[in-house]
Formats: C-alpha cells, sequence, structure tokens
C-alpha cells in the first residue's frame, strides 16, 4: 500500500540559504488503514491538531477527513465529515479545537469539533448577490475555497472557484462583509486559499493569488496593502510557522518565505513537464523528494513540513525539520541567540561545558537574566536541570515577566519548582506532586507550554501546573534566572523550544 505514498526527500532535490535549517522526507511515513490501496481522489486540504494527530481531507463519502497519529498510522475518520472540505484549519479556542472548513461544492461554511460535531454552519445565501459570480441562470453561486478565523472569532473564506471574493463572518457566523474581487486594486484570478498572518500588528490575511503567480496582503477590512511575492509557480496552499510562509505550489514546488517576503528555502522542486499542475500523474511516476501538484500544507510544532497533493490516488508528503531548532535556541556549545548581560565581569556568570549551561553565583552575589535574542509568542519549551551548591533559586522568564521558579523561594523560603511567579501577585498557584517527584542530586526534566496566557507545566512527564495569566505578555524573550544575594549553582541541558 506504501507504493501509492512516496514521500523520500534527496536534497539535491532541494536548496537553502541558511545552514541553520534544513528538512528531509521521512520514508513510508503514512500508513493506509487495513485493506486500503490509496488515499482517495484528494482535492482538499492537511492540519494538525495541537496533539500531533494529522487530518486529511479527501473526496471519498465514507471517509471525507481522515486522522493519522504523528508516526503516520491511521486513528480513525471524523464521523460525517463532508468529501468536499477544500480547505480547512484547526484553531485553538477557550472551549477547545475545532475545525473550520469550507465546502467547495456545498457552498458553505462549517464550524466542527475534532470528532465532527457541527456547531455552526454558515449558508452562502447570506452572501449579497453582488458578491458572487453569475450563473448562466442569471443566478449568484460561490465557491469556496479557503478559510481561517482571527482572534476575535471572526471567520474569512475565500470564494476562489468563483468570484475571487472574501466574505467576512462574525463568531456567530453573522455575514459582515465582502472584499477583493477580480477587479482593480484586487486584481485576483483564483484567490485560493488563505491565512491571517499574525506575524505582524494589526493582523493580516495572507492570500495566495493563485493564477497571478503571486501572494499578497491584504487588511483585516480588506484593505489592499500589496504584494508578498511575485513569480512563484500557481501558490495554492499556506502554513505560518514562526517567522516562516511556507507555501505549496501547484505546479511543483514548496517555497519558504521569511517574513520580508524573501526566498528562505525551495523543497522537492519538479522540473519535469506533464508531471505538475495536475492531479492525473500516476504513482508510478511518482519520484522520492518530487513533488508534482501541492493544494494542502501545514506544520506540526517543531517545523515539520506536511503537503497534501492533488491526485485522483491521493498523496501526502512530510519532510521533517532536521537542524535546527535546538540550536537555533540553545547550540550546547556557545550562547549564539542569546543576549549575556552586562557586568559579567566580576564572574563568569554563564558557561557552557559539555552541552551544559552552568549557573554560578560570582564573589558579589549579583542577579542575573540570561535573555533570548528572539521574541516568542507561544510556545513549548523543554529542558533538564540539576541543582548545584548553595540555596538554588532560579527560573524561566516567559515573555519578559512571568516566571516559572526553580528552587527556594526567597519571598516564601521553600522550595516552589514548577509554580509560577507571577510579578504583583507572588505564586497564585502552587505546583502539585513536585515533592515527590523531583530529584535533589539528579537531572530532572520539565516541559513549559505557554499559550497565549495559559501556563502548563511537567515535571519527569507529569503535569502538575495549570495556570491562566491575566498579566501574561503576547511575545516576548525568554530568560533563565540567577537570583540574586544566593550563593547557589545550577545547570541546564537539552533546551529544546518548539514555536507553536
Amino acid at each position: 500500500m506504501n507504493k501509492y505514498i512516496l514521500i523520500l526527500l534527496s536534497l539535491t532535490h532541494a536548496w537553502y540559504l541558511s545552514a541553520k535549517e534544513n528538512w528531509t522526507a521521512m520514508p513510508d511515513w503514512l500508513v493506509l488503514p487495513q485493506g486500503k490501496e490509496k488515499l482517495g481522489n484528494m482535492h482538499g486540504d492537511i492540519a494538525v491538531s495541537s496533539n500531533g494527530d494529522v487530518y486529511v481531507s479527501v473526496g471519498d463519502p465514507k471517509a471525507g477527513l481522515q486522522v493519522y497519529a504523528d508516526n503516520g498510522k491511521w486513528k480513525r475518520n471524523v464521523k460525517g465529515a463532508a468529501s468536499d472540505l477544500h480547505g480547512f484549519v484547526i484553531r485553538r479556542e477557550k472551549e477547545g479545537e475545532f475545525i473550520y472548513s469550507a465546502r467547495v461544492n456545498g457552498s458553505e461554511v462549517l464550524k466542527m469539533t475534532l470528532q465532527g460535531k457541527t456547531v455552526l454552519s454558515i449558508k452562502d445565501d447570506s452572501i449579497p448577490d453582488e458578491f458572487k459570480r453569475k450563473g448562466k441562470n442569471g443566478e449568484g453561486f460561490v465557491k469556496l475555497t479557503g478559510v481561517d478565523v482571527g482572534k476575535n472569532g471572526d471567520i474569512f473564506v475565500t470564494d476562489g472557484y468563483a468570484s475571487d471574493h472574501v466574505h467576512r463572518f462574525d463568531k456567530k457566523g453573522k455575514y459582515l462583509n465582502s472584499f477583493g474581487g477580480k477587479n482593480a486594486p484586487y486584481g485576483f484570478r483564483t484567490l485560493h486559499k488563505l491565512i491571517i498572518d499574525h506575524r505582524f500588528t494589526p493582523a493580516r490575511i495572507l492570500g495566495m493569488d493563485r493564477a497571478n503567480n503571486r501572494v499578497v496582503h491584504l487588511g483585516l477590512d480588506g484593505k489592499f496593502i500589496g504584494l508578498v511575492k511575485e513569480g512563484l509557480r500557481l501558490p495554492a496552499c499556506v502554513h505560518i510557522h514562526g517567522d516562516w510562509a511556507v507555501i505549496g505550489e501547484l505546479r511543483g514546488r514548496v517555497t519558504i518565505l521569511d517574513k520580508k517576503g524573501e526566498v528562505y528555502a525551495h523543497l522537492g522542486a519538479n522540473e519535469t513537464k506533464g508531471e505538475i499542475g495536475t492531479n492525473r500523474t500516476p504513482s508510478e511516476k511518482w519520484r522520492p523528494g518530487i513533488v508534482t501538484a501541492p493544494h494542502g500544507i501545514t506544520c506540526n510544532a517543531n517545523g515539520d513540513i506536511f503537503v497534501a497533493e492533488w491526485n485522483v490516488v491521493g498523496r501526502v508528503h512530510r519532510f521533517n525539520r532536521t537542524s535546527s531548532s535546538k540550536g537555533a535556541f540553545f547550540n550546547g556549545k556557545t550562547l549564539e541567540g542569546w543576549k549575556v548581560p552586562k557586568g559579567n565581569d566580576e564572574a563568569k556568570w554563564y558557561e557552557i561545558l559539555d552541552g551544559v549551561l552552568q549557573i554560578r553565583s560570582g564573589p558579589k552575589k549579583k542577579g542575573s537574566v540570561l535573555w533570548t535574542e528572539k521574541k516568542y509568542r507561544d510556545f513549548e519549551m523543554e529542558f533538564d536541570f540539576r541543582f548545584g551548591e548553595g540555596t538554588v533559586d532560579s527560573g524561566v522568564h516567559l515573555r519578559t515577566q512571568d516566571q516559572i521558579q526553580i528552587g527556594i523561594s526567597g519571598s516564601l523560603k521553600r522550595d516552589m519548582t514548577c509554580s509560577p511567579y507571577i510579578p504583583g501577585k507572588g505564586y497564585p498557584v502552587e505546583a502539585k506532586e513536585v515533592a515527590n517527584l523531583l530529584k535533589a542530586k539528579d537531572w530532572n526534566k520539565m516541559k513549559i507550554r505557554a499559550v497565549g496566557p495559559k501556563y502548563t507545566v511537567w515535571l519527569q512527564d507529569k503535569e502538575v501546573m495549570n495556570y491562566e495569566s491575566s498579566s501574561a505578555k503576547p511575545e516576548g524573550p525568554i530568560g533563565i534566572q540567577l537570583h540574586g544575594n544566593r550563593n547557589m549553582g545550577i545547570d541546564y541541558k537539552n533546551l529544546v523550544l518548539k514555536e507553536l
């Protein structure tokens, strides 16, 4: 069955503008359900939930939305999912995670739970006829192709196979307005898919103007901001991970753009005429690491790239990010990417030995914080720590001010490891079961997840703290603290950060 899923990337078919980041494909990653020899006619999308499950939409009335584990094994089909989910995203909200989808034939926007329960349906009859394409009978119609959701819950859907307008609804499905279209200043020709671009303040829309071979920025109010990139190969789909916009091009290529719109990397480029931009390329012509018609694209928390192709058989690629989320955060050799605090001339507070970040008080016992140069929004951070000599009072600063304590609290005079310290509030909650889990003379494993104002902490792989901070910053650097007025030492290693 895996002959239909050829996803081995040959590095000779990808080039990189930076040695710090590389992607390689996973051979035979996707494992189809028993008795199934092909995914099915694919003209849809792909997305990853917060637990790493991969959702793939296909034109199968009985299995229109399929779910695969991170290891590629089939888990389930989403019950009752339509077979025409042309574009969809998975977004986390207070009530949980939801699938927002655009039905290309059903002319409907759906909001569903991950289990497939419909919680919102927006029919096309709320859209004024002036923003629809006119059929032969003179009646207006839509062909919805892509969708995304703003922070306030507003829903944006593109009518890419009809009028090329973007239709906006509020979180309850009430129609608000439409903008775009084929006329100036937009001039769209198949505004295929879109994504809300939160790399900018205020956020904006990043649109795939496919037939014009360009990517554009629009304001959430509909204003045409400008071109991001021209000269692409029918850009059809997009996902934003960190500062990257990962774009699938229907004519056989994946392109990664940085925040400035400059090309960071190309992956899987196909130069063979007759194999690209078509859904009829047979599996016997598939080549390892070479894409044919990317139609949906997404990333997981680690920056691994998943590509769903337009193909009657069905084909999914996985390109694993292999270099350097570790190195970019902490490479175990130098403090590249970190700001060494001023005043270190009294002592070498921060030293690296054999991959271990050693933090030691100086003779004057001054306090200090080692900050990342980069600012982060949502992230998941893992590391090992080990207590050294003295009264250890350290911790991790989250986006500047809020902190996860490690060691003895100076105010409470007792160990508050894994508990949040919030300036002005002290310790609003205390982590549970830490005393039973913490190793005083050995390495400990901690994981911190910061999603919006919500902080979650694990110790030795067990969840011990969950707290929502009203003072959380949306973005900021991460810091490792050395508390002042202490004679102390603490070691850190295996520091890894994934942007969410």
